[in-house]
């Protein structure tokens, strides 16, 4: 696995190869060249394609090489590379704060995204790098200190939004350390949702909280630097066969339905939620750009808030209360994707369902391959899932079995990640959920 520290220069050591330079004979109308000229054809050839010499390297790259040619050169390369060949010479190291460096990086359209993942403990600062399918750890930045516990809640764009356990949110770039304490939010009702949206030089962060009929929404805007909240309606409505229906009564309304399970226990049917995941929403856009928040109440029931228009509405159960399941939303591609692991008749099976305005209901869109979900059966697992443009990342865990898997939606592939092993140590580390975002050393908070 290898280190990536922001701001530090690498401890990945980069392997090259030896290339051995033939000795190359030329002859003129005079004969042989002069030997001491044959030696300085020699090393001008060594000075241009070796790279062993770190004082040769200082010298091309930081002398010779133009600054803003080197700067688009490193820019598109992976940024775990970038971390990498900082070691090369200080020109190099110095250039991450290059403004030169930092343009070229904001001119590359997009990056392959890396997911931070997120353990019991929230402090272990591991990420998976899907351009290199490789594990990597950072230090996590002293604004997200170790006394004070912070875990993630949610992302957008380069950034990752941590709640403390002083009830503090804080933004930040895990790439480069960069934090931004945001105003206190003294809230004392239950939280349902968290979600944030990034633009090219701002952000917003969405929380949702309260009961029905007193849902409150607040949304900070960075570019704003405050606060406010919007006014919502006090009414939810429920989508039947395409008609939205006035829920009556949904004050007293949680969703939560009991029944015995097969081996005669009552069961409820109560959403399971890992810590960090306990707020799991997401952010879409709709028609002509209206914002839409989709949560899980506790019943399990997909929730959606316009908040454009300030009106509520909840979708119909997926699957009968009956079956023991777990299930979480993703946005991919901005359309909601709804994640569920089911138990049936002696197997389990992980699908993904996506509500179908034409037909008015829930249609399967993928299954996991029998031969990868029937591992799952029998461990009463939880799983908790974020999605990124075609990738939605499946984190499988209970007390007795952990995986996560990788699934893009578009190529219809399932790809079960390697265990990541803890740093000096032949443990493998148990991920609960995770949170993507782009790798992008010149995005600010």
């Amino acid at each position: 696995m290898c280190n990536i520290m922001p701001g530090t220069s690498s401890n990945c050591g980069i392997a090259m190869e030896n290339q051995q330079v033939p000795v190359v004979k030329k002859r003129s109308i005079m004969g042989t060249l002069d030997e001491n000229n044959l030696k300085q054809k020699r090393r001008k050839i060594n000075a241009s394609i070796s790279c062993e010499d770190p004082m040769i390297i200082d010298k091309i790259s930081c002398g010779e090489l133009h600054e803003d040619l080197l700067a688009r050169v490193l820019a598109r390369l992976p940024v775990s590379s970038f971390f990498r060949f900082r070691s090369v010479c200080k020109g190099w190291n110095s250039m991450m704060y290059s403004p030169s460096f930092l343009n070229a990086c904001s001119e590359v359209p997009s990056r392959c995204p890396w997911f931070y993942m997120v353990d019991s403990k929230f402090d272990q600062g591991i990420v998976y790098d899907t351009e290199v399918n490789k594990w990597h750890h950072i230090n996590l930045p002293s604004c997200l200190s170790k006394n004070v516990k912070c875990k993630p809640v949610a992302s957008a764009g380069a950034l990752i939004c941590f709640e403390s356990s002083l009830g503090n949110f804080i933004v930040c770039n895990p790439l480069t350390g960069q934090c931004c304490k945001l105003p206190h939010l003294k809230i004392t009702q239950t939280i349902h949702a968290i979600t944030m949206v990034a633009f090219k030089k701002s952000y917003k962060i969405i929380l949702i909280y309260g009961d029905l009929p007193t849902f409150v929404m607040k949304v900070y805007d960075s570019s704003k630097q405050y606060w406010s909240q919007p006014s919502i309606s006090c009414n939810i409505k429920e989508i039947r066969y395409g008609k939205c229906y006035l829920k009556q009564n949904v004050a007293s309304d949680d969703g939560i339905v009991y029944f015995l399970n097969k081996g005669g226990n009552v069961v409820a049917s109560d959403v399971r939620r890992s810590p960090s995941k306990e707020y799991s929403s997401i952010l879409t856009s709709g028609h002509g750009g209206e914002e839409i928040v989709y949560f899980l109440n506790r019943g399990g029931k997909v929730v959606a808030c316009n908040t454009h228009k300030g009106l509520w509405y909840e979708f119909p159960p997926l699957l009968p209360s009956p079956l023991e399941y777990s299930l979480d939303i993703v946005n991919c591609g901005g359309r909601m994707f709804v994640v569920v692991l089911l138990e049936f008749l002696e197997s389990a099976t992980v699908r993904i369902w996506e509500y179908n305005e034409t037909v008015f209901n829930w249609v399967q869109v993928l299954a996991m391959p029998p031969s990868m979900s029937q591992q799952y059966y029998g461990k009463k697992a939880d799983i908790n899932c974020i999605g990124y443009d075609n990738l939605i990342m499946i984190c499988i865990s209970s007390g007795q079995f952990n995986s996560q898997v990788l699934c893009n939606i578009l190529e219809k592939s399932w790809l079960e990640l390697p265990p990541c092993y803890l740093s000096g140590s032949h443990k493998v580390d148990k991920f609960v959920s995770a949170f993507p975002f782009e790798p992008k050393l010149e995005a600010s908070v």
